[in-house]
């Protein structure tokens, strides 16, 4: 049975998933094939631990995006919507990857 989260780790989630949907509203009309973000983190060890993941529909796709850089797109705008929930993550590159893999995979 999975643990409880505490209070202060519900209110952690949420900020990551608002910060996330701030992020993905903004990228979807700019790239279509990107999917979207998801997340994955250890509560006792948050933020370190925090690692999103911006899916994207294809190999070929995520090539092009690689090749555009839209992982600094992304590294850049993620970190502006955690600050702005009073999330700071030092280093944003160690915690932020393109991918085809989604939360099933």
């Amino acid at each position: 049975m999975a643990k409880k989260l505490s209070v202060v780790q519900l209110k952690q989630q949420a900020n990551v998933l608002k910060s996330l949907e701030v992020v993905e509203q903004a990228a979807a009309p700019l790239y279509p094939d990107f999917v979207g973000c998801w997340f994955s983190m250890e509560f006792e060890n948050f933020p370190a631990s925090l690692l999103v993941r911006c899916q994207f529909n294809s190999e070929a796709a995520l090539a092009v995006a690689q090749q555009q850089k839209l992982d600094l797109y992304f590294q850049k705008q993620i970190h502006k919507q955690l600050f702005k929930c009073g999330i700071l993550v030092k280093d944003i590159k160690k915690h932020v990857v393109l991918t085809t893999l989604s939360p099933d995979d």
